[in-house]
């Protein structure tokens, strides 16, 4: 999980739930309206708190959250998802129409594998993901990396706690790949 975790048994699914306060900072930074009457698709929905969050501030969108663990369906509905689809997001080969914005918190272990499935089954979406800043290293990513520049990052001027232990020794940044917006980094 991270630098101080070493050796740490990992959850099951690699669920490590979003704090709150993350997804207010980056609806805060594209600001609401973003959302409205958008269709949002939420891949690795875990309980619903990045699904809850846009639900707040925008009833217009039309939000579907997939989840691979059967046991927060329940959850995913009082959040404010308008489908449901439990299962896993990699086998999921998207709908009609495609969604305008993706957004989740991958599951680290999986993160390059469910952002290129996202470029796979709607090109045109805007796709957010929260991830380590150390996302940026490696030299096994610098192929993707030169195919898929990230547009916008967002990081977090805080670190972030996933398992409310307190916080590990790792920067987080929201991530995102657009046709639509200029190059930014910024802190938030």
């Amino acid at each position: 999980m991270s630098a101080t975790n070493r050796g740490a048994i990992r959850r099951e699914s690699d669920f490590y739930q979003t704090p709150e306060w993350v997804v207010d900072r980056i609806i805060q930074t594209l600001g609401a309206p973003y959302f409205a009457g958008a269709y949002v698709l939420e891949p690795c929905a875990g309980n619903g708190v990045i699904v809850k969050k846009i639900r707040s501030c925008s009833h217009s969108a039309q939000i579907t959250a997939i989840e691979i663990r059967p046991e927060e369906e329940h959850n995913l509905v009082e959040a404010g998802a308008d489908q449901v689809i439990i299962g896993n997001f990699l086998e999921f080969s998207g709908r009609d129409p495609n969604p305008d914005i993706i957004i989740t918190n991958p599951p680290y272990s999986i993160a390059q594998e469910i952002i290129e499935h996202c470029f796979e089954i709607a090109p045109d979406a805007e796709v957010i993901m929260l991830l380590r800043l150390a996302f940026l290293e490696s030299k096994k990513r610098k192929p993707f990396w030169d195919k898929h520049p990230v547009t916008q990052l967002y990081v977090l001027s805080e670190r972030p706690s996933f398992t409310n232990k307190g916080t590990d020794a790792t920067a987080y940044a929201w991530f995102i790949w657009s046709k639509h917006r200029e190059p930014k980094i910024q802190v938030i």
